[in-house]
């Protein structure tokens, strides 16, 4: 095995995740700590009752992708620290298109979603593949406004990046051909292009009820599987809200 490439691959793809996704999302990696996770993770507030129940309806394991507890955080969405990480980074980003800054999580400007209870559960598949799983409880119409605003524009399906040191990447959006996923999805592919490797962001929105979710996986899709992966895993994260939530 390479591991001079397996080190750049996933220093690579934490600082993919941490621009396009709320770093509370990306698990482990340089920075994962400030990040977020453990008991630092979680919140006391309105919010932390109820982001409470949303972590149980969260799964504890996928196949063979299993659930990073110290990685999880839960509490107001806004108020997350890896949204305020995110923030931060993407501020430090110099983008050639800047108005494509949160072309990936523009659901998340929806002005409701910001004090929603929230909570961000994080799975380790191998070396290589970290998934996501982020719900919040937000009522139907603005779940809905959300899912909406969730379909990354035209004009950002390729940009350029350059980072706080100097270095660049490229990125490419494509919609993803998924089935519908609970009450309304929208799904897409991001495929990073940096320092000669590739990585790839899979990433399905959906409505389930009074719920709003999003599910993220991202690494180098080396078996190419990844597309079946999301679909399945978003199936059984519904089948569990199903379950717990009502």
């Amino acid at each position: 095995m390479d591991h001079s490439r397996s080190a750049r691959t996933a220093a690579l793809t934490w600082s993919v995740c941490a621009v396009l996704l709320a770093a509370s999302a990306c698990g482990g990696g340089q920075g994962a700590e400030e990040a977020g996770g453990g008991e630092g993770g979680k919140q006391d507030g309105p919010a932390a009752a109820s982001a409470e129940k949303l972590n149980e309806a969260q799964l504890v394991q996928y196949e063979d992708a299993k659930v990073v507890p110290e990685a999880g955080q839960s509490g107001a969405y806004g108020e997350l620290s890896g949204v305020a990480r995110t923030k931060k980074l993407r501020e430090e980003t110099e983008l050639d298109k800047p108005e494509c800054a949160d072309a990936t999580e523009r659901w998340a400007a929806v002005p409701e979603v910001r004090d929603a209870p929230a909570s961000v559960a994080v799975y380790a598949r191998g070396d290589d593949t970290t998934l996501s799983h982020t719900l919040l409880a937000l009522p139907a119409d603005a779940a809905d406004k959300a899912l909406e605003a969730a379909v990354p524009p035209e004009e950002c399906s390729s940009y350029e990046a350059t980072m706080k040191d100097g270095g660049t990447s490229s990125y490419e959006i494509s919609e993803l051909d998924a089935d519908e996923v609970a009450d309304g999805s929208r799904a897409f592919t991001v495929k990073t292009e940096a320092q000669g490797e590739e990585v790839w962001l899979y990433a399905l929105v959906y409505r389930n009820g009074d719920h709003l979710a999003s599910t993220s996986i991202i690494g180098p899709d080396a078996d190419g599987d990844y597309a079946d992966l999301l679909t399945g895993f978003t199936e059984s994260a519904v089948e569990r809200e199903d379950k717990i939530l009502t």
